[in-house]
């Protein structure tokens, strides 16, 4: 039987998810060592750093950590909506973004002022905004969902980089999203 883990990001749990989902998300970034996380159904929770399970994956760099998670098998292209460099922009530089936000729920009220302090922003439309920053998609992606409520949605793009970073779509989505944006990379 495998085991599922749940993540709590601020207080918000998400998952279950499967041990291989966990080491894929920590390949692309998206969990970090000091990310909480705990057995589905434990009441305890632990940096993913100091789960026997995963303590492997932070002690390696993101270039090796992807290598040792890699299936047996000719590995297709990373999604581009997870990888974590470009040439035309490095890390650190300014970079420009589109963000569309589905807010369904009334938890929004710090959503604008999140957005703002990443950097410079303007609403496009109610839904819609562009912003310039240094931050990664990533970073942009996880600083905007802590200001969601659980069926608010969101996209993000870093039209820099050609990347893109998503919340809430659901796992059907979720694979069609990566599979067009896979094409168009």
């Amino acid at each position: 039987m495998t085991s599922a883990w749940t993540i709590n990001v601020g207080g918000r749990l998400y998952g279950p998810y499967s041990a291989e989902r966990l080491r894929s998300f920590a390949s692309e970034g998206r969990l970090a060592p000091t990310s909480l996380i705990a057995r589905e159904g434990a009441s305890e929770w632990h940096e993913a750093r100091e789960e026997p399970e995963f303590c492997d994956l932070f002690t390696l760099s993101p270039k090796e950590t992807a290598r040792a998670i890699a299936p047996a098998v000719e590995p297709k292209p990373a999604p581009a909506s997870m990888a974590t460099s470009s040439a035309d922009v490095p890390e650190g530089k300014l970079a420009q973004f589109a963000i569309v936000i589905d807010v369904k729920s009334h938890s929004s009220g710090g959503l604008e002022q999140a957005i703002m302090s990443l950097g410079s922003a303007h609403r496009l439309v109610h839904n819609v905004w562009i912003l310039s920053t240094q931050q990664t998609v990533n970073a942009v992606r996880n600083r905007l969902v802590s200001e969601l409520g659980k069926s608010d949605s969101l996209f993000v793009v870093d039209a820099s980089r050609g990347k893109a970073a998503w919340f809430n779509f659901g796992p059907d989505a979720d694979v069609r999203i990566r599979r067009v944006w896979q094409k168009a990379s």
